[in-house]
Formats: C-alpha cells, structure tokens, sequence
C-alpha cells in the first residue's frame, strides 16, 4: 500500500501538472488568436502551428524540437513561410508562422510531409484560414491518421483505449531515434577538447567562399591557412582559463579578462583577427556547460543567462551601430536566444545527413548551407550591407537544393568563392556556427554502434 502522505503528495502533484497543461493550452489559444488577427492585417493567407503530439507527461523528448525544424525545413522548399523562432512550454515546442499560399494547398503539403516520414506521426502541423476556420484531413478528402501502434484511426485508439503506455513509448523512442542528436551530459573538459578540435575541423572544410581554407585566403588579405591553423591552436589554453576559473569560482570579469587575453595572445601571433568571434562564442558555450554540470536540456538556457549577464555589463556601442543601421540581432541577440541558428538548424540537420549516409563532406557542406541561412552575419554585413547578407542567405539555399539533389557543388562553390573575393565578401559568423557545430556533434552524438 502507498502510505496516505505520499498518495496526497501524488495527487497534488498530478492535480498541479493538469493546471499546469491547462494553462499552456490556454496561451496557445491566445497565441494563436494574435496571430490570426496579425494574418489578417498584412498580405498573409494562411496561419500555421507546428507542434508534437508525444504521448505521456514528459512532452520535451531528445528529438523533439529537431522533428519540428526538419518538417518546417521540407515545407519551405514548396511553401513560403514567415514566423518567429521556435517556442517551448509545458506541451512541448511549437512553432507557428504565416504564408501567403492558400491553407488548403499547405495543408495538402503536410499531408505528403507525413505520408513521407514515419516520424511526422509525431507532428500536429495545424493550418487556419484567415476566418480562424482549421483546415482538416477530412476537408481534403483523406484518411484519417493512423494509430502510433496499428493501422486503425489514431482517434479510435485513443478514445478506446487499446494500447498501454509501455507498448506505445518505445513506437515513441524509435520515431524520435533519427532526431536525437545528443547524450544529456557530457564533461566541460571534452567539450573543451572538441571546441578546439571544431576550429580546425571548420578550417579544413573546402572550398569556403570568402573564408580561409586549404585552397585560399578568401576575402581576407590578412590571413593565411596557415595563421589560422596558429591561431586555433592557441585556443586550448584559453580554454583551460575558463575551466581553471570555473573550479575557483571566479566572477564572471575574470572570464571576460580571460578572453582578452586569449585574443592579445592570437594578435601577438600573426598579427590578425582570425578566431575573435569564436573565442566569444566558444567561451561563452564552454562557461555554460560547466553551469549546468553539462546536462543538455540546460544548456541553451544557460548560455543565454550567460550572454544577457556579459552583454549588460559591455559596451556593444559598435555592434550597436550595425544592428541599428541593419534591423538585425548579431551576436547579442543570437547568444541571448541560446544559438538557434546552431541548434534549432545547423546541428539538427548536420546529424540528419550523417545519419542519412552522407559522406562527412556533403554533411558539411550542408551544415554551411544551412547557417549561410540561418545566421544574422554581421561581417558580412560589415563587408557588403544588407545586401550582402541577403546574398549570403540566396546562396546558402541554392547550395542547400544542390546538396538535397546529390549534386556536388565543389565547383560551384570554387566559382563563388572567387565572386565573393571580388566583393570582399566574407561569413566569419558562419564560420564560427560551422565549428561550434563540429565541437558539439564530437562533444555529444551517440556513438556509433
């Protein structure tokens, strides 16, 4: 028997929970009733809202967010999609956007979306007119979805009752396998090893237009292969402060003298700016591992926490600048979101084409696709205003088309490079994503079986 204190904790506790669920589908609601009425303001048709479906109380399973990113990332090669970033709470993560296409043709596309992929099973991809009306299976004359164990109508099954929780998680664990791109812990120390190593492995991927790589110096007159390859590796002991630091306690201007030093030493060296972004955001990932005792569910929210301490006690007053002249976020506003563009987009999709049997090459070349789209890049910016950051993104889609047709785009890239060396054109914040990436697929992935 379950003593009465405990039982009492118990139900509290579910009774707690319940209020909690309540409360989130409520603000969904409301969210998604601003967003209906936002639609019907501007030049949108449709509204949609993404979000799993995942079975039992714990709704933020591994996988869970990258399913969503890869669905809304099949979309877009068809649909035009506009939204904000991915969101989270008691129900797990949601998204939801705009479009300018009619919701009976997207819905349509979601259809094959799930016909397509197994693991869509897991996905409510919910599409509304701009008269709040949802758009349903039934209204486009198709069947039913069909249930996470058998063939008959999910519906059905749920109503009825047929399948137990310990029959229906492990359908769940292996639908969400492919998207589960981390352990939940790791060590500050091997991250710290990774985070030098993705430097390097950043450097070797070629060719990079207006980058540094084993071909050229792209559209930086200033440095060399070989400077770089210095460069990254000074970074270990720099690396080896902030652990230092971090077993002692150490306020956070210790951290932040630490990575002054680290770029004094790089100048010292060969004279240039080659990793001073990267040692930033390396630091600042390396500091928030150690925070949260490297569990992964509290990283993201940890590197943030740390990016909005640093950032109220910096004088950003030149990044402001960029950031006024340009309507974009930057590095502040990228850290102080947790890095999406790295691990809402860049590693999700990197593990997919790994484990999808591309050659470590093409995997590459498409995490740089992926940023290329993803990052606000404030040197491009530097180098070639807004519309330099627009060609970025242009580009980084074509490459993303080549790469999911199976065509080799070396020497396209070989081309391009030498276009943006006449515009002197280069993505240091895409560089930089491209080797936080590396750090942590080495850092977290599943071994191989």
């Amino acid at each position: 028997m379950v003593p009465s204190s405990m039982s009492s904790a118990a139900s509290a506790n579910s009774t707690t929970l319940q209020a909690g669920i309540l409360e989130a589908r409520d603000a969904r609601q409301r969210v998604l009733v601003a967003a209906l009425a936002k639609a019907r303001t501007g030049n949108q048709v449709s509204v949609l809202f993404v979000s799993t479906n995942i079975p039992g109380p714990d709704k933020h399973r591994p996988g869970s967010s990258a399913l969503i990113v890869g669905a809304l990332d099949s979309l877009q090669k068809t649909i035009p999609l506009e939204s904000d970033a991915l969101e989270s709470d008691l129900l797990g993560p949601f998204w939801i956007g705009y479009s300018t296409t009619q919701p009976a043709k997207i819905k349509q596309r979601t259809i094959e979306i799930e016909a397509a992929h197994p693991s869509a099973r897991l996905l409510d991809i919910d599409v509304y007119g701009l008269d709040g009306i949802q758009i349903s299976r039934v209204m486009l004359g198709a069947t039913p979805r069909a249930c996470l164990i058998c063939s008959e109508p999910a519906g059905e099954c749920i109503r009825l009752g047929r399948h137990q929780p310990q029959e229906i998680q492990p359908r769940v664990e292996t639908l969400l396998e492919s998207f589960q791109t981390v352990h939940k812990t790791l060590t500050p120390e091997r991250l710290a090893e990774n985070l030098a190593l993705g430097a390097h492995l950043e450097l070797r991927v070629t060719p990079k237009p207006g980058l540094v790589d084993s071909h050229d110096n792209g559209s930086h007159a200033d440095l060399t292969y070989a400077t770089m390859q210095t460069s990254a590796n000074l970074l270990p002991m720099y690396f080896a402060d902030l652990l230092n630091g971090f077993s002692q306690r150490v306020p956070l201007q210790t951290y932040v003298q630490a990575g002054l030093e680290a770029e004094s030493r790089m100048f010292t060296a060969i004279q240039s700016n080659a990793h001073k972004g990267y040692i930033f955001l390396s630091g600042l990932l390396l500091l928030a591992a150690c925070e949260c005792e490297g569990e992964m569910a509290r990283l993201r929210p940890t590197l943030a926490k740390l990016a909005g301490r640093f950032f109220a006690g910096f004088d950003s007053s030149k990044s402001a600048s960029v950031r006024l002249r340009h309507t974009v976020g930057g590095i502040q506003a990228a850290t102080e979101r947790g890095l999406p563009a790295v691990f809402e987009h860049g590693w999700p999709r990197y593990q997919e084409a790994l484990n999808e049997g591309w050659g470590e090459e093409d995997a590459a070349f498409y995490l740089m696709a992926i940023l290329m789209q993803q990052v606000e890049d404030t040197t491009a910016i530097h180098r070639g205003g807004i519309e330099g950051l627009a060609r970025l993104q242009r580009d980084g889609a074509h490459l993303q088309k080549m790469l999911e047709r199976r065509q080799s785009p070396r020497q396209w890239l070989a081309e391009l490079n030498e276009v943006y060396r006449r515009m002197g054109l280069t993505m240091g914040g895409v560089a930089d994503c491209m080797a936080l990436t590396f750090a942590l697929h080495l850092s977290f992935a599943s071994p191989k079986p």
